[in-house]
């Protein structure tokens, strides 16, 4: 079957022969955006943040749902083995590391001659839009294992490269249904003036569950209670939280080797008739397990590059060793390190290229699992079993199906073209005391399917979340719909039509120029609690196809209700002191986390511009806090661990820990606080209580 590549870029690769060449690497690692899962890549060919688990607030590596602490990877990266001229040569780009990626450390033999990022998307309102982008986020990077060395530093043990250029593409996507995966294209050439023969490509992989936020555990301890399995039908190896006491959602997270394309075929053994057809053998994909630390037998650790070749080539015994892999996460002897591999091809001639499509995915286990803690689960049949693994096998579906994509009259097959969902609406929220008004636009009612060709647009939902679904991780994932609308007459949703939500005149706001069509009020909302607001849009299906959704976290937006502004501050009516809640505030507050750097207590009724300054009784200064309700946006950690920066403030009311200016945490007792008007020098002032 004839392959057309959907939004194809050319690639020009320069040919080199000589090796102890120096790369001028220019480092960078740049996440995904647009879709619930929060995944980062780097420029070198390497997947994930390792760091992530000491500095929870950097850059996500393989985080579901996004925002949420639930991380699912320490680092991942590609493996490409040969034999050349006889010889056995393997290049990696991600091996077993206690630091991850180090530049010119063993086993870290990609590099990338300089060339940052370039971002693509096939949304016409992205500044990065393209008419050749695959998806509403394209991540593109460029790297060899060709170099010897970078800069000046000797890639340890890298002497006898492939010449291989690999050109990456990670394609993301906001639709609903594949809001929890990536799909990454590895274009890789041959640039030597060799044949690769008996070629094979593994996706190596370091993947964990844990939360970052909520965890106490660190080094070892944070990645031996991990679970594993081997979904053979979907080339799939996949990870679960079989041993830990977290607080967090039990999540899945899996590599999927979808296919590949080599000489015109779609090799894969999905697809083994073809391959046969054409003359060629095929190929197995396969797992491979090791423990992290000093392993023996089929657990240990490959070395050099013939262990590693022989791992990637041979079959590893996954039947005798299964349970093994799913139970001892539970004994905090889970730390396997994971290898998913397909081969092999044939041969690999000098500049011909083949590309290998893998998938990383995530899912939430269904509701009846969430509420088990792993590490009191007495058998891992408890955990994990076909009816836990049900989201993530639909979330595998989708990775396929966007991969198949459409096959074409000709017999050729357009990739990543499917059904899709009505563009996702415009929106905004205006908070008002006590109540969110939510507003959005009516672009989603034009949109065209790009498979039927037609309008298909039937409705709106309008989701929320409800109150400590933050704490609990789940809030990008836990919204339930609070109102829905929808086209009367065409069979689809409750028939109410649009008329309690439609705006006479469309609604308009300063620097913003979107038209606003629809307006709804959610009312009776607690100030300092945080909310999630979506707006999603919805079609009508078909024979083949279910109504399609957009994703809620396309346009979702957190809120903090609250007091406005203060623009009465220096009257004496009640409504406009300033004061604090909780009020007296008892350590461990509903809305707080579980460390001493994770509270909440909010000053409210501030002026727009502010001073506020806590006190013991004594009069000795404890904190300064400076309030400025144009540009504040939550500086604390608890607003880093449980929210993300898509929120809205109230102008009126500032967070603040508890932390002195010393960064110590206040004892029981009575304080003191003022509030000066930076404006108008007016000053009022306050007392609160805290109980330990």
């Amino acid at each position: 079957m004839r392959i057309i590549r959907a939004g194809l870029a050319i690639s020009l690769f320069v040919v080199f022969f000589a090796a102890n060449l120096n790369a001028q690497q220019v480092f960078e690692r740049k996440q995904v955006t647009v879709s619930n899962l929060g995944v980062s890549f780097t420029n070198v060919g390497t997947i994930g943040n390792p760091n992530i688990s000491s500095v929870p607030t950097g850059i996500p590596s393989l985080e579901y749902p996004k925002d949420s602490g639930n991380e699912h990877l320490f680092e991942a990266g590609i493996w490409l083995g040969a034999r050349v001229d006889g010889q056995v040569r393997v290049s990696s780009s991600a091996v077993t590391n206690a630091a991850g990626y180090q530049t010119g450390a063993a086993g870290f033999e990609f590099t990338n001659d300089g060339l940052p990022f370039n971002v693509r998307s096939s949304l016409n309102t992205s500044e990065n839009f393209s008419p050749v982008a695959v998806s509403h986020e394209d991540l593109i990077a460029e790297f060899t294992d060709r170099n010897t060395s970078v800069g000046n530093v000797p890639i340890a043990g890298h002497d006898n490269p492939l010449f291989a250029d690999i050109q990456m593409e990670s394609y993301n996507w906001n639709f609903g249904f594949a809001e929890a995966l990536t799909i990454i294209k590895y274009e890789i050439t041959n640039n030597s003036n060799s044949t690769w023969r008996d070629f094979y490509f593994s996706m190596y992989s370091d993947m964990v569950v844990r939360n970052v936020n909520t965890t106490l555990e660190g080094g070892s301890n944070f990645f031996n209670k991990g679970g594993m399995g081997w979904i053979d039908s979907l080339s799939t190896l996949y990870v679960f939280d079989r041993g830990s006491a977290d607080e967090k959602q039990n999540t899945y997270s899996a590599s999927v080797i979808l296919g590949s394309e080599y000489r015109d075929v779609e090799f894969h053994p999905r697809r083994a008739e073809e391959v046969q057809e054409a003359g060629l053998p095929v190929p197995d994909v396969r797992p491979d397990f090791w423990l992290f630390g000093s392993g023996a037998g089929e657990f240990s650790r490959p070395s050099d590059d013939l262990e590693r070749y022989t791992r990637m080539s041979s079959e590893w015994p996954l039947e005798q060793n299964r349970e093994r892999l799913r139970e001892d996460g539970a004994n905090s002897a889970g730390n396997f390190i994971q290898l998913n591999t397909i081969g092999p091809f044939p041969e690999i001639e000098a500049g011909e290229t083949v590309t290998v499509y893998v998938s990383f995915v995530a899912a939430l286990m269904p509701e009846p699992y969430q509420s088990l803690v792993p590490a009191q689960v007495s058998d891992a049949d408890q955990l994990d079993n076909v009816e836990s693994r049900a989201n993530l096998v639909e979330n595998i579906g989708w990775a396929y199906r966007l991969f198949d994509g459409q096959e074409n009259e000709d017999g050729s097959r357009t990739r990543f073209l499917v059904p899709e969902p009505p563009l996702t609406p415009n929106m905004r929220v205006e908070l008002e005391e006590g109540a969110a008004v939510i507003y959005w636009d009516d672009r989603s009612e034009d949109s065209v399917d790009p498979v039927t060709e037609e309008e298909d647009f039937a409705g709106y939902k309008l989701y929320r979340t409800q109150l400590g679904d933050d704490l609990e991780g789940s809030i990008g994932s836990s919204a339930k719909v609070l109102r829905e609308w929808d086209v009367r007459g065409d069979d689809t949703g409750f028939e109410t039509g649009f008329d309690e939500i439609r705006l006479d005149e469309p609604a308009t706001f300063p620097g913003d120029e979107t038209e606003y069509n629809y307006r709804y009020e959610v009312s009776g909302m607690l100030s300092g609690w945080q909310y999630l607001f979506s707006v999603s849009a919805f079609d009508q299906g078909d024979d083949r196809t279910p109504p399609l959704e957009t994703s809620v976290n396309a346009n979702a937006v957190r809120v903090f209700p609250g007091t406005p502004t203060n623009d009465n501050f220096a009257s004496d009516e009640e409504e406009y002191q300033v004061g604090v809640y909780p009020n007296p505030y008892r350590v461990n507050a509903a809305w707080d986390g579980n460390t001493p750097y994770t509270r909440k207590l909010m000053f409210f009724n501030l002026p727009a511009r502010a001073e506020v300054r806590v006190y013991t009784l004594a009069g000795e200064i404890v904190a300064t806090l400076d309030h400025d309700a144009a540009t504040y946006n939550g500086e604390s950690r608890w607003f880093n661990d449980f929210s993300s920066d898509n929120r809205i403030m109230p102008g009126g009311e500032h967070a603040w820990d508890l932390l002195s200016a010393a960064n110590q945490n206040l004892t029981t007792g009575l304080y003191l606080f003022t509030v000066r008007d930076k404006d108008t020098g007016e000053v009022q002032q306050g007392k609160f209580a805290v109980i330990k």
